[in-house]
């Protein structure tokens, strides 16, 4: 019997004579989270794309569980930087347009997001008369509607007050709690220390660190402080 694992082997990606990613492996298991870490332009966002099946790489390869492309999609929940969000429809519509639940399954899970990221009162406004840490709010809500087995969040505290940024690190630590896998970008690594187990620091498009969070906090103790 196969593990379940979110596999990735020496990825690259280049855009012309530039290579955005050289090189890069991880492994990740349901349950474990992963702090992706890196000065802007490092390749975070290129591998979160990457690992997502949203984009190919030029060499190496993702495995999702030894699932085939179409199952392994379903086994990932992804939301980029860019906010990909429905800008005339509602929170609500917009939550049930990525969603692939069943109608009745849908209106429940988004109901219990809006209400846990603070958005309840928001459900039936349109995107487009959010502010900007409203729709990071619905973006991750967006993600969050189906029940993937591993989460690949891009910046999810972006642009987000201090009460949001608790809020969501707390419905993440729920998610890994049940035993959902996530990787996760940002600039603020004493946020996304309580969510994870592993850190993978990129600089250039190349891994510079991968290992124990425990020992990437220990070397570098003044990324631990909460804000």
């Amino acid at each position: 019997m196969m593990t379940k694992m979110l596999d990735a082997q020496a990825l690259t990606r280049r855009y012309g004579d530039f290579v955005a990613l050289d090189h890069v492996s991880l492994k990740l298991e349901p349950g474990q989270g992963l702090a992706l870490l890196g000065r802007n332009g490092s390749g975070k966002s290129t591998l979160l794309a990457l690992l997502a099946l949203a984009d190919s790489p030029d060499e190496g390869r993702v495995e999702v569980d030894g699932l085939p492309p179409g199952q392994a999609r379903q086994a990932l929940a992804y939301a980029p930087q860019e906010i990909s969000l429905l800008e005339e429809l509602t929170v609500e519509e917009n939550l049930l347009c990525w969603s692939s639940l069943p109608r009745k399954e849908g209106r429940g899970r988004a109901l219990e997001l809006c209400r846990d990221l603070s958005l309840a009162g928001l459900r039936r406004k349109r995107v487009d008369r959010l502010s900007g840490g409203q729709r990071r709010r619905v973006n991750l809500a967006a993600a969050l509607m189906s029940h993937a087995r591993y989460l690949l969040l891009d910046e999810p505290f972006s642009g987000v007050d201090e009460e949001g940024a608790i809020q969501i690190r707390d419905m993440l630590l729920t998610a890994r709690a049940q035993g959902r896998g996530m990787v996760i970008s940002g600039h603020q690594p004493q946020l996304l220390r309580p969510l994870v187990s592993h850190v993978l620091v990129l600089e250039q498009g190349k891994a510079i660190f991968f290992g124990r969070a425990e020992q990437y906090f220990a070397a570098f103790p003044e990324q631990c402080h909460e804000p």
